[in-house]
């Protein structure tokens, strides 16, 4: 079992034209027709496609030949990861919905989450514990990881949105 570097060019090309992760998944099966184990190579693909050292919560035993939504929860959990990862990836040699994105990863955020404290919390701040002041900069971390993820998906909504428009448009009709 290995990985393809045409197959990795494919998959990260497929995703800064909008492909899910799911969508990824689906394109690693058609790439390995007779593959019996899909599990390890997903995990390879992301690894080496984008970065992202595990892709958590799928089945080891699964075929990975599905076309419903039995998959959408990845998109939660990878994109981040993969905007994160950007830099490690993305040539930027051609435009994408993703280029003025950004994410930022966990232990950056709980730092600056202690560093950039919000008015309401700098004056209690020195009378919490460690304990808590840790707690506080977790929570924080976490209310900007979901900040992100809601922009990081809105962006690749409207991207698809815009392909559906396109596929919507009659031939030789203008949408200006």
């Amino acid at each position: 079992m290995q990985t393809r570097p045409e197959v990795i060019r494919e998959l990260q090309a497929m995703f800064k034209e909008g492909a899910t992760p799911s969508r990824l998944i689906c394109h690693i099966v058609e790439r390995h027709e007779g593959e019996r184990s899909f599990h390890l190579l997903i995990q390879l693909y992301f690894l080496e496609a984008f970065g992202v050292p595990i892709v958590r919560a799928l089945n080891p035993i699964d075929d990975y030949q599905h076309a419903d939504l039995r998959f959408a929860y990845l998109n939660e959990m990878l994109l981040h990861e993969m905007i994160e990862k950007k830099s490690v990836w993305d040539n930027g040699v051609a435009e994408s919905w993703l280029d003025t994105l950004s994410a930022t990863e966990v232990h950056q955020r709980i730092k600056e989450a202690g560093e950039n404290l919000p008015a309401e919390f700098k004056r209690v701040w020195p009378l919490m514990t460690p304990q808590e002041q840790r707690h506080l900069q977790v929570v924080i971390a976490s209310a900007r990881h979901s900040w992100e993820t809601v922009k990081i998906m809105s962006r690749l909504l409207e991207a698809l949105q815009l392909q559906v428009n396109e596929l919507q448009t009659p031939a030789g009709v203008s949408r200006e």
